[in-house]
């Protein structure tokens, strides 16, 4: 957005299919792994949609087809978003330089850790994770902030005089 003003360029926000593909793309990986790995189909939490080696061929093929398929805005979106989800697990690590702990990134090649909240339901964690954590606090505050802008876009979207 801030490149878009600085550029001159129009900016929208996304929405329809854009935005659900952006929401869903940003958790797909824990979406696939955490239930799994509650599940022990998988060995963690991070492992077969947080690994370079699965995500990035997938990726790669998935957006080639949908591009062909005349879905190529949607499917790179959907790259970036699941893209976005890997950094963000993987940014605090770097700067924290626990280097170990990027091995996710190269499961299977690299054996997955343990961590102690696998054995625990997804569902439990988030309920669980509460309003004390800073952490939470954060990611609470960023999901009212998405929530509140979609809903400004749509009551903008619904004001606006048919053309």
């Amino acid at each position: 957005m801030a490149l878009a003003r600085v550029r001159d360029w129009e900016f929208r926000y996304p929405h329809g299919l854009t935005l659900a593909l952006l929401a869903v793309g940003t958790q797909l990986p824990d979406i696939i792994d955490k239930p799994l790995a509650y599940a022990g189909v998988l060995p963690n939490g991070r492992s077969l949609a947080h690994s370079l080696l699965i995500v990035v061929p997938v990726v790669f093929l998935g957006v080639r087809y949908l591009s062909r398929r005349g879905y190529g805005t949607e499917a790179r979106v959907l790259a970036v978003a699941i893209g976005s989800h890997l950094l963000g697990d993987s940014y605090l690590l770097v700067v924290r330089q626990e280097w170990r702990e990027l091995g996710f990134l190269l499961w299977p090649v690299v054996p997955a850790l343990q961590y102690p909240s696998d054995d625990i339901a997804p569902w439990v964690r988030i309920l669980n994770a509460g309003f004390d954590s800073p952490q939470m606090q954060f990611q609470y505050l960023l999901f009212a902030g998405a929530v509140a802008i979609w809903l400004v876009s749509v009551y903008r979207r619904r004001r606006r005089p048919a053309a």
